[in-house]
């Protein structure tokens, strides 16, 4: 941002405001808002050398003035309202000004915290009134504004850490709210009573805006029970109405009506629910508690509605030719490369949403914004009775997080159907999911299926293990076609199963000889199988059990005197969670009810198990590798410019194989990123170094599952 004084004197609508300038007048101008002039009109203007008050480091701002200084789009200012609140809520004395365009203007009129809001470019003896100053301009594309929420970027900015609404706050105009709900209660009444959807399909961009063929196949789904609405701005799109007829989209088109964005955030207050590519839109939506569907391809939604307790973002599980989902792309001019080679004028990762899985979202979205619903009493773990908050709605189930265990756990339960899971028979969010169950079921002769198991990180890294533990009878709970059974008989173990599936537990009896028994719980053992057991394993069975300490003390109760227990779940801070946060309503994988009903941290393992009377506990996960790195961090192309100017392509391939060789430090040495996280927990006495065994497994296994035996 620069200083500019004019040379002449100048009368100019500009940004949304009537300026009249006189010669000598001095203006502080955002630089993409000072290049938005027109060329006869910079040349009036000269850089005025002026000095700018200090930015604002958190000091108290009582009898103060504060200058935030914004351009803002409607989206950007309606974001901007939790962190202006809360600093005139801390600093009730001090006096807040803001600069903002005249687009966005009226979203922040009326909002008794801002004292005063100026134009955008703001004249400089405004400027010099303040005693501080926070720049919120030229913020795209950098750094910070990239890797944090729009809400949290602001707060950031304003030092405010803790919000106690991080919402923005949406002013309704009165009267436009009256003009608008009588074309409503007609849609209401001609639709039979049906709710009403605003579907804002159209983003400022080309490559964020949703094909109006998804919105046909959503409308399809959706027809019982909504009527949808297209509210699109004046501004956005010409051709709405063709794109409705072409694709015979049913929807109601009432962007006629939108004058201006008022309309817009009354028609919002209007409708009952929400789907919206249009961040805006998502904003007023949020603020007004509307439940909603964000659809983002390009941008991570997590960016956009992770502060929103009503919304559930939908990000494309989706890799192409040129990028992986999401880009993070922010705005061009034109379709995305990967639309141009694909032919394509939409982006083609919003092609790889199932239309259902939106659906399924939106009904997702609906539960988030009850506030009288079931809420456990106490943790099922550890007994906590104080408040539990609600961590995620998905598939029609909430999952809950104890501030006490740190224990994640769907309430009321649910439990999936293990018979139609080996079927693939599913009519939820896990239709879309890569549940292995029936590829269990293909198996081979016994001497490939355990080299191939024995190949796999997660059962090679347990094998260094294996080899210490004394010989004895060994129960595999869970044990599906007996796959680690093999490997624990070949090891010298004496091997028994318990299994729910009778597809499975068939194949284990008639195709490798194996002592198995269908059971769903320890009490529908038979006699011969109740142990007791020198070593039990449980590999990804814990997160589907409803109750988990009395399933972990079933199994203290079947060990001998000193025993063994070892098993897995899946990681909570694997690499790709830790790498981009844990995202909620990631519907293309299967870590939610009724599949899995609990989540485990590791400490939260570490409790239970010794809750559960183990002496000895000890968490690790099987090795990070270069694949677990790459599914949390996507390679990027890269330009080098020379000293002699000349320019260097790094192409992605060169880029991997730089990082996967700068990491290999973590990969023999990483205890807890990798997936797969194992717990070794030990009844009774104990003369082995467990500590050191897995250490050296860790470093065993990643040498031979990356660069092999070297035989």
């Amino acid at each position: 941002m620069k200083v500019w004084k004019a040379k002449t004197k100048v009368e100019l609508n500009f940004n949304g405001y009537d300026f009249h300038i006189k010669p000598g007048d001095k203006f502080l101008f955002a630089d993409d808002v000072f290049n938005l002039l027109p060329e006869n009109v910079k040349s009036v203007f000269e850089q005025a050398h002026s000095v700018l008050p200090p930015f604002y480091r958190g000091e108290p701002l009582n009898g103060k003035t504060l200058l935030v200084i914004a351009q803002a789009a409607i989206g950007d200012a309606l974001c901007m309202t939790p962190a202006l609140r809360e600093i005139k809520k801390k600093y009730p004395e001090m006096t807040l000004n803001v600069t903002v365009s005249g687009k966005a203007r009226p979203v922040l009129e009326g909002l008794t915290y801002i004292d005063n809001l100026l134009p955008m470019p703001v004249p400089f003896k405004e400027v010099s009134k303040a005693h501080y100053i926070v720049k919120v301009i030229e913020m795209v594309n950098t750094p910070q504004f990239d890797n944090l929420s729009l809400i949290d970027y602001y707060l950031w900015k304003l030092y405010i850490y803790k919000a106690e609404k991080e919402t923005p706050d949406v002013v309704i105009d009165e009267a436009v709210l009256s003009e608008m709900r009588e074309v409503f209660e007609k849609i209401h009444h001609a639709s039979g009573g049906k709710k009403i959807l605003l579907f804002h399909y159209l983003a400022s961009s080309v490559h964020r805006t949703i094909p109006s063929k998804l919105l046909k196949e959503i409308e399809d789904l959706i027809w019982d029970e909504y009527v949808p609405i297209i509210c699109s701005l004046p501004e956005e799109d010409i051709t709405v109405e063709t794109a409705l007829d072409v694709y015979g989209i049913r929807a109601a088109n009432l962007s006629i009506f939108m004058k201006d964005i008022r309309y817009l955030i009354a028609s919002v207050a209007l409708s009952d629910s929400v789907i919206t590519a249009d961040t805006a839109t998502l904003h007023i939506a949020a603020g007004l508690e509307k439940p909603t569907v964000l659809i983002s391809g390009p941008i991570d939604p997590e960016l956009r509605a992770s502060n929103y307790h009503t919304v559930i973002p939908v990000l494309p599980n989706y890799k192409g030719q040129t990028c992986v989902c999401p880009c993070m792309i922010h705005a061009i001019k034109e379709p995305c490369l990967e639309a141009q080679i694909s032919r394509k004028f939409y982006s083609p990762c919003f092609e790889n949403i199932p239309p259902k899985v939106i659906y399924l979202a939106l009904k997702d979205a609906e539960l988030l914004v009850k506030r009288d619903y079931e809420k456990p009493k106490e943790c099922i773990l550890c007994g906590f009775t104080g408040e539990i908050q609600l961590f995620e709605v998905i598939n029609s189930s909430r999952v809950f997080e104890c501030p006490s265990c740190g224990l994640q756990f769907c309430y009321p339960m649910k439990f999936m159907d293990y018979e139609k899971a080996y079927s693939g028979e599913h009519d939820d969010l896990l239709n879309f999911t890569n549940i292995p169950y029936g590829s269990y079921l293909n198996v081979q002769d016994e001497r490939t299926e355990i080299e191939k198991w024995e190949r796999l990180p997660r059962f090679n890294v347990l094998l260094p293990l294996l080899s210490q533990i004394p010989k004895g009878k060994l129960l595999d709970v869970g044990c599906s076609t007996g796959f680690f059974m093999l490997i624990a008989k070949k090891l010298g173990f004496e091997v028994y199963g318990m299994e729910s599936s009778d597809k499975a537990v068939k194949v284990a009896k008639d195709k490798f000889k194996l002592n198995v028994v269908e059971a769903l719980s320890f009490d529908d053992l038979p006699q011969e199988y109740r142990g007791p057991y020198d070593v039990i394993t449980a590999f990804e069975v814990l997160e589907h059990v409803q109750e988990p300490l009395s399933f972990l003390k079933d199994i203290f109760s079947l060990l001998k005197e000193v025993g063994i227990l070892i098993l897995s779940c899946p990681p909570f801070y694997k690499f790709e969670n830790t790498a981009k946060g844990y995202r909620k309503f990631k519907w293309w994988y299967n870590d939610y009810p009724p599949h899995h009903v609990t989540r485990w941290k590791p400490w939260t393992l570490h409790y239970a198990l010794k809750k559960a009377g183990f002496d000895e506990v000890h968490l690790f996960t099987e090795p990070l590798l270069p694949a677990t790195v790459f599914e949390g961090v996507e390679a990027k192309y890269f330009q080098i410019k020379t000293p002699d100017d000349k320019l260097i392509n790094i192409d992605k391939n060169t880029i991997k194989f730089i990082v996967a060789e700068t990491l290999k430090p973590l990969y023999l040495n990483s205890r807890l990123l990798a997936n797969f996280q194992y717990a070794l927990a030990l009844k009774g006495g104990n003369k082995i170094s467990f500590e050191s065994i897995i250490k050296r497994a860790i470093k065993y296994s990643a040498v031979e599952i990356i660069w092999g035996r070297g035989d």
